[in-house]
């Protein structure tokens, strides 16, 4: 998925169904011929049509020039980027709001990782500090399988991130080894922002200095860390589980 001023491109098979599904403002269709009898395809095709969107079809080898993550699946869509507020406005706009700080990412994968996760467990913005990979990329797209249409990301110093959730009374947890108690014995009900760490390296000291709490996932003492992505997962749905109990 590649980001323009005012249009997203789509590439697979599934982030295209996937938002033509959830009446996403997509504007055209565009299927490699050599997929256009696959059912799936055919199924994504008759989507666009019942809602009256452009199909074109085009020889494979065009499309996969087209493509920016070399793996396109045969379809490639274009659908209107979704406005995205300031952080503020949606700290103002959403009582109840549920937010995901990451400091230091190194690897697209993880971010992308990370964004599906987010959207999956009900996270309403991704703010991501400039000192990592803070923004949408193919390879971040393309392994968020089309959260980054869905979830914000803002990419924002976490200081000035942390200000305005103290401004609007929104808890800071951060996440740390050794820190706090365990995510199973915290409660982690209503509104708050979950602060991760990357993945060299834990949150520094001027960053714990802005949280409210801390929490950790408890492991073998053999095992230094988890995977960024892995831990925002354990914490995040643990949430969720908490949430629904």
């Amino acid at each position: 998925m590649a980001k323009t001023a005012n249009f997203i491109t789509l590439e697979g098979r599934n982030m295209v169904r996937d938002a033509l599904m959830s009446g996403q403002r997509v504007n055209s269709l565009v299927i490699g011929s050599g997929s256009a009898h696959d059912p799936k395809v055919r199924e994504i095709e008759k989507l666009a049509r019942d809602r009256g969107i452009s199909v074109q079809v085009i020889r494979s080898e065009e499309l996969e020039k087209m493509s920016e993550s070399k793996n396109a699946q045969g379809v490639m869509a274009t659908m209107e980027a979704p406005e995205v507020k300031s952080f503020e406005q949606i700290l103002r706009d959403k009582r109840e709001i549920l937010v995901l700080l990451l400091n230091h990412i190194d690897y697209e994968q993880n971010l992308g990782a990370i964004m599906r996760t987010a959207w999956a467990a009900g996270v309403d913005v991704v703010v991501a500090s400039p000192n990592g990979v803070h923004q949408v990329t193919p390879v971040v797209a393309k392994i968020s399988m089309g959260a980054v249409a869905y979830v914000p990301l803002i990419p924002m110093s976490l200081f000035q991130a942390m200000k305005l959730l103290h401004k609007y009374a929104v808890p800071v947890v951060g996440v740390e080894v050794d820190m706090g108690k365990s995510i199973y014995d915290s409660k982690l009900t209503g509104p708050m922002a979950i602060l991760m760490g990357g993945e060299a390296e834990g949150l520094s000291e001027p960053l714990q200095k802005e949280c409210d709490s801390f929490v950790n996932i408890p492991m073998k003492k053999e095992v230094a860390s988890l995977n960024v992505s892995v831990a925002t997962a354990l914490v995040l749905f643990e949430k969720v589980r908490q949430a629904k109990a």
